[in-house]
Order: C-alpha cells, then structure tokens, then sequence
C-alpha cells in the first residue's frame, strides 16, 4: 500500500489542528505541532515526507513570523510550500509573510473545498520545484542555479559579483575507500557548509553542479574577502570530517562583464580551479586571461599533433655529449624539436608537458626512438665506430605496459646492439613506485641497455634510488652550481655526488655546462662527460655527423 504523503499542522489551538486534520486528513497522513519551535524539528525529522506546512501566526515559544525567518533561511526546505492560515485581513501581514517566503494564506473560515484546493496547488507547484533542486544537499542543481545567477546578473546595476567554483580533490579516491555512503555525506556536509557561509556573507546564488563540484555567485567586496570565503567553507567541511585529511580547490573568476554567458563564466573558473591541482597547500587561484591564452594554445598544440607526427613535422635533434679526458665528443642525447612547414620552432617545454598529460608522449617516444634507431643503423652500415646516443624515457611509457618489448622489438628489427642505445629516466620517476620502476631496469639490463638517471639530486629520494635500483650512469644539472651566496655549497655538493658515483663505479654526466670557470672545475673533479652550451647547442643529424667526421 503507498504510504501517503504528510501534513504538518501548526497551531497553538488544539481545534484548529483538529479541523484542519478532518479537511485534509482524507489526503494526507497528518503531523501536528503547538509552536514554531517544534514544527522547525518535525520539519528536520520529516523533510521527505512532508508535503505542506499549514501555519498559524500567533503562537507561543515561537510565532509563526519567526518559523518562516527560520525557513527562508533553510534553502534546503523551500521546496515544502508554508501556506499561512490567519483570521486576520491586514496587508501588512501578508507583506511580511511572503517576503519570508511564504507560498499561500488560507482564511480560518474552515471551508473545505477552498482550503482542499489551495492546500493541493501548492503541493503541486512544489513537484515542479522540487526538479530544481538537488536532491542530496537540498541546494539548486546545475540548471536553477545558472538561471537563478542569470536573473540576479540582469538585476545588478552597478555591483559587482565574483564566481567561485569550488571541489574536493581526489574525490574519488574518497569514495572508494571510505565508500559510497561516506562520498554522499561528505557532498552534504559540503553543501551545508557552501549555503551556510553564502548567508553569512550577505547573500547570492549557489548550487550543485555535479558530483563534487560546487559554484557560488556573491558580491564582490575585494580579492582577501572572496578568498577568506573559500577558506571558511573548506574549514566548515573538515570541522565536521574526522576520517580523513580533505584538500580542496577553488577557482575565481571576478565578473567584469555582467552580460557574459554564465557557461563561459563557469568554464573560467573551471580553468582558475585546475590551477589548484597537484599543487599542495594550493587551495585558490584567481583567474586571469593569460590562463585561457595558455589553454588555447595546449588545445592548438592538440589538434595539430596527430597531423604533425604523420607529417615527420617533429625533428630529431642531438645534444653533444663531450669526454672531458679527451675534450671529444662522445655520443649524444636525441632531442625533438617541433619544426612547422614554415619553418618555425615550437619549443618542447610548450608541446612535451601537454603530451604528457593526454598521453601523446608515448607516440612521440617512439616516434624519436625509431628515427634515433635509423640513424645508429645507418652510421653502422657505413663502418662508422659509433659512440652511444641517449633517449629519454617518459614517466607515461614507464607505466606502458607494452614498452619493454616495444623498445626490445625496436633494437631487434633495426638489428641494432642495444649498448649503441642508451636510456635515460629523469629521478623524480623512481619515486613514484620502486617496484615498477625497478623491474623495469632489470628487465632491460637483461636485454644489454644501459639506463642513464637523469637530473640526480632533483628529488628527495636520490640515495634511496641509488641503493634500491641498479643504474649505469648518473647525469647531475648544473643548476646546483649557482652563484651567489650558495656557490660554495653547490661547489661541494657536485664534488660528493661525483666522489660517490666513482666509489659505485658510476660515470657522471654534467649537462646544463655553459662556462669556462664550469669546466675547468668538473675537470679538476674527474667528470667523466660533459654536455651543456659551452661545447655544443643541440643540432640537427646533418650538423652532428658533420661535428664528428668533418663532412
């Protein structure tokens, strides 16, 4: 049998609920309460229930006029319609009533029919605008709370407004281990935390975009209030979270142009709002134009690279390596430069940071290792003595389970030893998971590659990596021989990495060399390789071989 809906009666006078419950009692399942103050609880207890709320004026404890300032404040219960019910005919009253947000008045004259039906349209206006709000936090969802942003946009003369879009970070991660049921309440406690902190600023719109994402639209009172207001909200929510550690990101988008579309005002705040991510104690950024100017040229860089890698657009370039006992080269690093039909130079750190984040890195790799692979041929059928170049091995191709035999498949079809192919891993890798990594190095060790570690000393877990992982050789930057104050230290630490690497039977490479007073140093210390703009810029093939045979 289907359970029916409830109505809740308040009124001090026990004949009153009792004439009331005898009209509507047909209908609905009936709730009573003597004052506003235990109508409030019932209305907590019983918000999915309840259908309406009939409300008397003068009551003891709590009056009715009370009640419905509690309620306006409740965004969350303004889907239930209050319908007053009053003896009284003053305008003044009904005024004060629907500015409190009262849905309807009913008169005390106990007529059946009329009461029935104004009792029913509210309660069906309310289905209607129950579609606008959502359901687990009781705030507007996505559609109400960009039309409700809209109106209030429109109606602005001349203040300003700022956008805030706020989330959790690593969400997911929460939900899964802590369980749907924990991910549901941590959304409500955010949504309280966003609509309570909204009131207490002074007002604006709100809502529940979608999964753990949140927007606010509020007037703007200045950069340190707007970011104080976030702060609030994230101490509101980790107040009530005992469980687990809670970061969260939001972006800001100040509104300069109030005819803007809201879509693309959220999508600047989107933009504010990953500028947060993967950066700790980063929990607000402001959005700024050069932020949309950097996406649109990654979006560029998107579309065009699939069309560029089929076009060979991208061009093997090789860094010299120099041994400094013979100040010869002595091997290289391949490069890649992104060369357009007009001849132009994209820059790698514009084009390789975005294809590590979608994945197109691993393409790429392989792209750079195949040219590189034809080259060490070619050089070879020739009867040229070659010395090793190097390739870089991305992070993405680490966790590729396929890249082992595809880099073994490689040296294999071009019929290439592997020790003319070496392989260098930037340091930061090998803190991400040991494990992997370290099977990795075996496995390739196996099939005769030598593994470079690239920028040692970079990360926080360079000796472990040295204990726990078996490397060939070690490249350390240059950049820890800064001047200034610290040079003396740099000085000494580039000498205990280098004592250390010969007492591993570990060479060094110092890349990133540019002065005399550098070299001259290494050489004092018994470096084994340089490389670095002080001998050679990267070069194309053609100026390579023509550096080592004089063509």
């Amino acid at each position: 049998m289907k359970r029916k809906r409830q109505i809740l009666i308040v009124d001090d006078l026990k004949l009153n609920r009792a004439s009331f419950a005898a009209i509507l009692g047909g209908k609905f399942e009936v709730l009573e309460a003597e004052n506003g103050k235990i109508a409030l609880e019932m209305l907590v207890k019983h918000k999915e229930t309840i259908a309406a709320v009939i409300l008397d004026l003068m009551m003891p404890v709590m009056d009715g006029f009370e009640f419905l300032e509690h309620y306006k404040n409740m965004r969350e219960y303004q889907d239930i319609p209050v319908i007053v019910a009053t003896t009284s005919d003053e305008l003044e009253n009904e005024r004060k009533c629907l500015a409190l947000g009262a849905w309807d008045f009913i008169p005390k004259t106990f007529h059946p029919d009329i009461i029935r039906f104004r009792v029913m349209n509210a309660v069906q206006k309310s289905k209607v605008r129950t579609l606008e709000f959502d359901p687990m936090t009781g705030i507007y969802n996505q559609q109400k709370f960009f039309q409700a942003t809209r109106e209030m946009l429109d109606e602005a003369e001349d203040e300003k407004y700022a956008f805030i879009r706020f989330d959790v970070d690593r969400f997911k991660m929460i939900n899964s281990l802590y369980g749907p049921e924990e991910g549901g309440r941590l959304i409500h406690r955010i949504g309280q935390a966003v609509a309570e902190t909204v009131r207490e600023n002074g007002g604006g719109t709100y809502g529940r975009i979608s999964g753990d994402i949140f927007c606010m639209c509020i007037p703007y009172n200045g950069k340190k209030e707007v970011g104080a207001l976030t702060d609030k909200i994230r101490e509101k929510v980790r107040r009530k979270n005992m469980q687990y550690y809670l970061e969260t990101s939001a972006g800001i988008y100040i509104i300069e142009d109030p005819d803007t579309e809201i879509n693309q005002i959220y999508d600047n705040a989107s933009i504010a709002a990953e500028q947060c991510k993967g950066q700790h104690m980063v929990h607000k950024v402001f959005y700024s134009r050069e932020m949309s100017d950097r996406l649109m040229r990654e979006q560029m860089i998107i579309n065009e690279m699939d069309a560029a890698l089929e076009a060979e657009e991208f061009v093997v370039y090789f860094q010299p390596k120099y041994e400094l006992e013979k100040m010869s080269p002595h091997g290289a690093e391949a490069l890649v430069r992104w060369q357009k039909p007009d001849g132009t130079l994209i820059p790698p750190n514009e084009f390789i940071p975005v294809f590590e984040k979608n994945g197109f890195i691993v393409k790429l790799d392989y792209y750079v290792w195949e040219k590189v692979c034809r080259f060490i041929r070619k050089e070879l059928d020739a009867g040229r003595d070659l010395a090793p170049i190097s390739v870089n091995v991305s992070r993405v191709n680490l966790y590729n389970p396929k890249f082992l035999e595809t880099i073994i498949d490689l040296v294999e079809t071009y019929k290439i030893p592997a020790k003319y192919l070496h392989l260098e891993i930037t340091e930061s890798v090998f803190s991400e998971d040991a494990t992997i990594i370290q099977n990795a190095v075996n496995y390739l060790h196996r099939a005769g590659f030598t593994i470079l570690m690239d920028d040692f000393g970079s990360g926080y877990s360079s000796l472990n990596v040295l204990k726990d992982v078996n490397l060939d050789v070690l490249k350390i930057d240059m950049k820890f021989f800064s001047r200034g104050a610290s040079e003396e230290k740099a000085k000494k630490i580039v000498e205990a990495v280098i004592r250390m690497a010969e007492s591993l039977n570990m060479p060094v490479i110092a890349e990133g060399v540019e002065e005399k007073n550098q070299v001259e140093f290494l050489c004092g210390l018994g470096c084994d390789y340089i490389q670095g703009y002080y001998f050679a810029k990267p070069m194309p093939q053609i100026q390579y071989q023509r550096l080592l045979y004089g063509q």
